[in-house]
């Protein structure tokens, strides 16, 4: 029996260094992934909600900014998330909550880009050259800070990471390169779990600004913004197809007809000027609900 107690007990212990030898056991592994992952996310919600304080104290409900003051005490607001943005990996996070990084990024460095020229009238008075595309460089191909430890412009941003990664076209009223024609600048950071809602109320805001959209316009036709001739094809691969992708901020007719692509289609000029509270107008905002992108 002795012989017997003393073999177990050598098994027992055999049993247990094979197990500390072969590491943790997969679902720990896994639980241990998905807790960091949930608490990288629930860390980003407070850094977004501190970007979020920055912009709901420097734009207005317009979406203009006091690029002025922004200058002054950019040090102690804009910064700090800057620096944030630089130091975090997103790409363990949900699609959604990533997503939002990226616009809250690409929006944070072009308010950084302008505040460290200011005063300019343009975003495109800042690399040499005439005031307007265009030209030989173009600011949005210089370097403006470090995004998950690595240098980014605000081209890279956009079109190498955004566009490519993500497949979802209500970006581009998200998305705010610092011009009168641009989407109005949201007073709050884009978050994982409210993007979709914040997506689409961009989406309607801009489609209904008649400054930047005429829908409809006049004898059957309609006129869009030139991001939905830069970019159409993240809309749709026609025309028709780009007319059924807003029919959902419509309402009647008019989202009938977009929906079968019935108009015939005209682009307005795109105002180049800064978005500047100096140079500021009205506005009306709008709500919708474009269909999320799977």
């Amino acid at each position: 029996m002795r012989f017997v107690s003393m073999h177990v007990r050598y098994s027992l212990v055999g049993i247990l260094l094979a197990a500390l030898l072969a590491g943790p056991v997969p679902g720990n592994a896994q639980t241990a992934a998905r807790n960091a992952k949930d608490a990288g996310e629930a860390a980003s919600s407070s850094r977004h909600a501190a970007f979020g304080h920055v912009l709901t104290r420097y734009v207005d409900a317009d979406g203009q900014v006091d690029y002025a003051r922004l200058k002054r005490q950019a040090d102690s607001t804009l910064n700090p998330y800057l620096r944030w943005l630089g130091t975090t990996d997103p790409s363990g996070w949900s699609q959604t909550a990533r997503l939002a990084f990226w616009i809250n990024a690409y929006n944070a460095y072009t308010l950084k880009l302008i505040v460290d020229h200011y005063p300019v009238q343009t975003i495109w008075a800042i690399t040499p050259g005439p005031p307007t595309p265009p030209k030989k460089q173009s600011p949005f191909q210089l370097e403006v800070g470090p995004v998950a430890d690595t240098v980014r412009t605000l081209d890279e941003i956009e079109h190498e990471i955004i566009r490519v990664r993500f497949d979802e076209p209500r970006i581009h009223f998200a998305v705010v390169c610092a011009a009168k024609s641009c989407p109005r600048l949201r007073r709050e950071a884009y978050t994982g779990p409210r993007l979709h809602a914040q997506l689409n109320d961009q989406a309607r805001t801009f489609l209904h600004d008649d400054r930047k959209n005429e829908i409809p316009a006049r004898d059957g036709r309609i006129a869009l913004s030139r991001i939905l001739k830069w970019y159409g094809d993240d809309f749709g691969a026609s025309p028709r197809a780009v007319q059924r992708s807003l029919a959902p901020c419509f309402e009647g007719p008019v989202r009938e007809r977009l929906r079968r692509g019935e108009y015939a289609i005209e682009y307005l000029p795109y105002d180049w000027a800064l978005n500047d509270q100096a140079l500021a107008e009205g506005a009306a905002p709008g709500r919708c609900r474009m269909r999320p992108a799977d």
